[in-house]
């Protein structure tokens, strides 16, 4: 059965589609369109132009991109972990400097503890030695007396033997001799002398003398430079007279008054053309027994003198 589509019928409770335009009424207008009639506006000089460029550009930067938004999120991570991470280095720089000040303190307590320590010890070993050098001064100044006191003894022991075999000879002559020297030597007055065999340079012959517990020969009056003369060999002869200090003095150390008969003419000289080194400085008996200065390396025969001493 065949129904036509002209026939069938709109149910009464929906409205009929309506597919015509009501021309009266004017279209809607689109916020495209608007937004272009708001640009064609006229806007009163380049001050509306202005005011357009700033809107849009503080869009911009109110309203960053995606792409920016990321870029400062990012950074501000690394911002954030840096100041993190010199905050845990800063703690333990901390750390580490307060122990480091620790070791310093404990080293330099340590150090001063030494310090006095040794202070102590040293001053310990300075009273020490004091007293020890204190202690050696004493017995080096005892042993020094002691010695002294040996030394007088011996002396005053020979000098009463020696008094002791003068006084056998006196009483063997029935006193027609007064004293007595040493076998060898002859006596004057009251000394006694010895002439020498050698030559030997003038402290050669000091010391020989001086062996012989006597000096060598020191002349003190006209007589006993004639008895010296007599009893001299041939030859030069040193005697006991020298100006090594600068000062004429004979060797017991009393002083010379220079006279010029005692000399030989234009002595004493002190020359020094003798290729010796120095100037001369001890004095020679020549053979007519006047004096003459010569460099006391020189080699002669010498004579002791001995006092007798009773």
């Amino acid at each position: 059965m065949t129904t036509s589509f002209a026939n069938s019928q709109v149910p009464p409770d929906i409205p009929p589609r309506s597919t015509s335009i009501d021309m009266d009424s004017p279209p809607e207008p689109s916020m495209a369109k608007e937004y272009e009639d708001l640009q064609s506006l006229p806007v009163a000089g380049k001050r509306g132009q202005h005011f357009g460029r700033a809107f849009q550009s503080t869009g911009r930067r109110v309203c960053p991109t995606n792409r920016l938004v990321s870029v400062l999120v990012g950074f501000c991570l690394v911002l954030t972990l840096s100041v993190a991470l010199l905050g845990v280095q800063r703690t333990r720089f901390s750390g580490d400097q307060g122990a480091a000040a620790e070791a310093l303190k404990s080293l330099n307590l340590t150090v001063k503890a030494g310090l006095g320590s040794i202070q102590q010890k040293r001053n310990s070993t300075r009273t020490k030695l004091a007293t020890l050098e204190k202690t050696m001064d004493d017995q080096v100044s005892k042993m020094e007396k002691v010695k002294k006191q040996v030394e007088d003894q011996l002396d005053t022991l020979k000098q009463d033997s020696r008094a002791f075999r003068c006084e056998i000879v006196e009483l063997r002559s029935n006193g027609s001799k007064t004293g007595c020297c040493p076998k060898g030597w002859k006596n004057f007055e009251e000394s006694c002398y010895w002439m020498s065999q050698d030559s030997a340079s003038w402290n050669q012959a000091k010391l020989d003398c001086e062996k012989k517990e006597a000096h060598l020969v020191i002349i003190n009056s006209p007589k006993e430079k004639r008895f010296v003369n007599q009893h001299r060999r041939s030859g030069d002869l040193w005697i006991g007279l020298t100006d090594v200090t600068g000062v004429w003095k004979w060797v017991d150390g009393t002083s010379y008054v220079l006279q010029q008969e005692d000399w030989a003419e234009g002595q004493p000289d002190h020359w020094y053309g003798h290729g010796l080194g120095g100037g001369e400085d001890c004095v020679q008996a020549v053979s007519n027994g006047l004096w003459n200065d010569n460099h006391c390396s020189r080699r002669f025969r010498w004579m002791c003198e001995m006092e007798l001493g009773l």
